[in-house]
């Protein structure tokens, strides 16, 4: 082949390759689609998060009246989550809507965003083409991204900002431009402003440098950090007893469980179980294997990856798995995977036998669709549940009522559309004040949701009205309606 040829024929490749990705892009894009509000249903976290985002844009503040106090000053100002994801978010509803859907389509947006940098931060790092295509074919193909690409929740922003930082981190370790680094310095600071999550990722790129003598990189890096924070600490400074208070109970919330717990995180278990026991999953079982082979690589001198590389995964790792929210699960999934590509490579070169890395790619790829395809079966169903659901609990409000709730599908945004004159509140997942709670509980009359996530009422509640049952592959749920009986004693 002579030079002209060669150079039609990787010209070709590389088109190859953009076309595949194209089509991996919008196939994840017509998939989530397809799941719609039924995959995962409708979740308070959505309303919660939209209601801060459409009061800003209307210049009445960042509150958060669905959950009425129930936080610190929460229905005035909304401290318990960093800025940024509200912030995008208002512009965003301006110009489409702060509706549940509208906030989905979003997140879809931002888990394209994921998988494109994804391959291209892959590529970077000298993974061949089609190991970095099967990177992002895992990625876009694990359910729990898939999940966090279909919710109104920050998750996916962050992973999108978290990447891009890590992708103008390793630009400015082999070209040395400063403005990489402040790139790197500037997204890092937007991903720890919209997720707590990134903290320690972000951190880990400072100290790098910063252990590597350069000052003046260090300087640029942290100069957005310092920037940011300083603005939402005056932000705060409006309130610090609300935005202490608010988020105080957050971390309350993170490390209830006591020692125990926090330890039984750290192995991941919550990767490859069903989320919340009945939605399906298929992450990989050995995330944590392959967390402490990289460490051990590193620690022996015989790792693919640098020590920069190892220190941020290990980050992420923990990260992820200590944090204990399920969400994150789907949050670290395309860091996972792209260290998994980094260990193939490895592998195929000290043992290049090519065809049994394909077939274990193809493989897994052929795993994580039969359990994606379970998944599909069950969303016919779980639409036509929820819109029976929505419609009868419809029907069964008395004019005017004060209803609690806390449950999946959480049907505030459908009530709140469909029945202005109903009082809604949503009892929130962080510890609620016992005055506070006891106040609204004994001004409501029904409670809807799932009884056993209403724990902190269940004194107040009789027996109940209806209930609604709902299927996936891996388990029941039911959503039921009770009145409250009015007590002293919560």
């Amino acid at each position: 082949m002579n030079r002209q040829e060669a150079r039609e024929s990787q010209l070709s490749v590389k088109f190859v390759d953009i076309v595949l990705v194209a089509l991996l892009l919008v196939g994840f894009i017509c998939l989530l689609n397809y799941y719609g509000y039924a995959l995962l249903p409708f979740w308070g976290d959505e309303t919660t998060f939209l209601q801060p985002a459409e009061n800003l844009a209307k210049g009445q503040g960042m509150g958060t009246p669905s959950l009425d106090n129930l936080l610190p000053s929460i229905a005035e100002r909304t401290y318990w989550q960093p800025p940024v994801y509200f912030l995008v978010l208002a512009a965003w509803g301006k110009l489409f809507g702060f509706e549940v859907m509208s906030s989905r389509w979003l997140s879809r947006f931002f888990g394209v965003g994921v998988l494109l940098l994804l391959w291209v931060l892959a590529r970077r790092w000298g993974i061949p083409r089609w190991l970095a295509l099967a990177c992002v074919a895992w990625s876009a193909l694990d359910l729990t991204f898939q999940y966090n690409s279909n919710l109104g929740r920050m998750d996916t922003l962050n992973a999108l900002l978290l990447l891009g930082s890590l992708l103008s981190f390793t630009a400015y370790q082999r070209n040395g431009r400063l403005w990489q680094i402040a790139l790197a310095g500037t997204l890092g600071a937007l991903a720890t402003l919209t997720h707590f999550i990134a903290i320690p990722p972000v951190l880990v790129l400072m100290l790098v440098l910063l252990w590597q003598g350069q000052q003046r990189a260090s300087l640029w890096f942290i100069l957005p950090l310092f920037v940011g924070w300083t603005m939402w600490l005056l932000y705060a400074a409006q309130d610090w007893q609300s935005w202490w208070g608010q988020l105080a109970l957050q971390f309350a919330r993170k490390g209830s469980g006591g020692i125990e717990v926090f330890l039984l995180r750290i192995p991941f278990f919550q990767s490859f179980l069903p989320l919340y026991g009945v939605f399906p999953t298929n992450g990989l079982p050995f995330w944590f294997a392959l967390a402490v082979l990289s460490v051990w690589a590193w620690w022996r001198k015989h790792s693919p990856l640098t020590g920069w590389q190892t220190a941020f995964f290990t980050a992420t790792y923990f990260a992820a798995t200590l944090g204990g929210e399920l969400w994150y699960v789907g949050w670290f999934t395309p860091f996972g995977y792209l260290l998994l590509t980094v260990w193939l490579c490895f592998v195929h070169k000290l043992a290049p036998k090519r065809a049994r890395l394909v077939a274990f790619c193809l493989l897994w790829m052929c795993w994580q669709a039969f359990n994606v395809g379970q998944a599909v079966s069950c969303v016919s169903d779980l639409k036509r549940s929820t819109d029976k659901f929505f419609a009868e609990v419809q029907a069964l409000l008395p004019e005017g009522a004060f209803v609690l709730l806390k449950g999946i599908p959480d049907p505030f945004p459908y009530l709140q559309r469909n029945r202005p004159d109903l009082h809604l509140l949503y009892l929130s997942p962080t510890p609620m004040a016992d005055e506070a709670l006891r106040q609204v509980v004994n001004r409501a009359q029904f409670f809807v949701g799932l009884t056993g996530w209403g724990h902190e009422i269940n004194s107040y509640l009789a027996e109940p009205i209806k209930e609604w049952r709902f299927q996936t592959p891996h388990g029941v749920w039911f959503v039921k309606i009770h009145p409250l009986r009015k007590t002293n004693s919560p």
